[in-house]
């Protein structure tokens, strides 16, 4: 996946970008950008959603740079006029979408902020909290194979390497988005808080 990448979280024209070919490994990756200073990321090629691994990698790397507070550009190809955008809603909104779509992309970006579904973790536990559908879901995880699983997704694995009963016990509440042949585990681990500590 080729990506521009820029030390200003709003690039000027002035600024000059850097080019980077990411691999397959988007958590750790987005964690070594954000460490070496990058702020903002653009994706050279739209996202489209299918079951292709591409897919995945790169709706991960989305997940992970918001999760550290770095901007992303982006564009979204959708091949199914049916598909349910606000599964995606917590990702920064693409600039544009096309492809067989009636996405607005004017709605996505007015409903949209940071930290609308997170998870964070505790001595074996999970706590999850999703406000994509507009109210807030709280949902504790403490079964410690779920647990498990829902660290494994959060950490890149493959969906198809988790027991089918988590799966679907994460699909059924939409933490884990299937979309066709793509399942994609949703909730982001929150790294930086997005509002001062004394705000109230």
């Amino acid at each position: 996946m080729r990506v521009l990448l820029h030390e200003s979280a709003v690039p000027s024209v002035a600024e000059r970008s850097t080019t980077a070919v990411l691999g397959t490994d988007p958590v750790t990756e987005a964690a070594e950008l954000f460490g070496k200073g990058v702020r903002a990321v653009v994706l050279r090629e739209p996202v489209r959603l299918g079951g292709r691994a591409e897919t995945a990698v790169a709706l991960t790397l989305l997940r992970e740079l918001g999760a550290w507070g770095v901007s992303c550009r982006w564009e979204l190809r959708i091949d199914d006029p049916g598909l349910d955008w606000t599964a995606l809603s917590h990702l920064p909104p693409p600039r544009r979408v096309f492809g067989r779509s009636a996405v607005d992309t004017s709605a996505w970006s007015a409903a949209w902020f940071p930290c609308k579904c997170v998870q964070r973790e505790g001595p074996g536990f999970l706590q999850i909290r999703d406000r994509r559908a507009g109210a807030m879901e709280c949902y504790t995880v403490s079964d410690p194979e779920l647990v498990h699983a829902a660290r494994r997704l959060a950490n890149g694995a493959a969906p198809a390497g988790i027991p089918d009963e988590a799966r679907e016990r994460f699909a059924n509440t939409g933490l884990l988005v299937r979309v066709g042949s793509l399942e994609w585990w949703a909730p982001a681990r929150v790294r930086r808080w997005p509002v001062p500590a004394m705000a109230v």
